[in-house]
């Protein structure tokens, strides 16, 4: 008898531990714990008067902020512009002064100081116009090594690889071939769920300022905010 009422009163103690384990999981993780998706759009080589003229109202239509990396150059002579996108809650970071390739300017062209020129210049143009210093620098060609990446670094940058974090959407190929926009939405879709299935649920997708782009984000977006993502800037 005695034995039994041991054994009750040990059984009880584990169910105990158990029901009050499984309720604090619950309380901090909730009932259906489920991973946060994230999916940051960026818009590389702009701005692109005429292509942002039509992709603004479509991403204020959908409430996303998205990072435009720009091209100092460029950026200088479409200053309005730029505010406009800063202005309407987008973020806009540094694409280098004119898409150079950085491993040839800096074996051919100038070493450490023109590296630095290109990112300065553009960091310069981009901060009389937004009052923000850019935090994130992308490579033009993702074509970068160690020794660059360092001076970059050493500018208060944060430097963006390619598949660390970005995904190229290669979405220019599609519009250099004319290719009407389901195909980059077909694409995209599979790149996500091709990511999802090896627990990846965190995406940067590298974009470019293209008409036919723009077009397949009025699918895209919708499509995957009805899947729970949700979209944010860099920050």
């Amino acid at each position: 008898m005695k034995h039994r009422l041991i054994i009750w009163i040990f059984l009880c103690v584990i169910f105990f531990m158990c029901f009050f384990t499984g309720w604090i999981m619950t309380q901090a993780f909730g009932a259906n714990s489920q991973p946060t998706k994230t999916i940051v759009l960026c818009f590389d080589d702009g701005p692109r008067p005429e292509v942002i003229k039509k992709l603004l109202p479509i991403l204020e239509a959908c409430n996303v902020k998205v990072s435009f990396f720009v091209e100092g150059a460029v950026a200088a002579n479409n200053k309005e512009l730029i505010k406009k996108m800063h202005d309407a809650g987008h973020g806009i970071e540094n694409h280098s002064w004119g898409h150079e390739n950085f491993e040839k300017l800096f074996k051919y062209q100038g070493g450490k100081a023109a590296v630095k020129l290109s990112v300065l210049k553009t960091e310069k143009v981009i901060f009389e116009i937004t009052g923000r210093k850019p935090i994130f620098f992308r490579p033009p060609f993702w074509v970068i090594n160690k020794e660059i990446e360092n001076i970059i670094t050493s500018l208060g940058y944060i430097v963006m690889k390619l598949d660390n974090p970005d995904v190229n959407t290669m979405d220019y190929v599609d519009d250099s071939k004319k290719h009407p926009p389901e195909i980059l939405i077909g694409m995209i879709k599979k790149i996500i769920a091709a990511r999802e299935r090896q627990k990846i649920f965190n995406h940067v997708l590298v974009f470019h300022e293209l008409f036919s782009t723009t077009e397949s984000l009025k699918t895209l977006i919708p499509y995957f905010q009805s899947q729970g993502y949700k979209f944010i800037r860099l920050s």
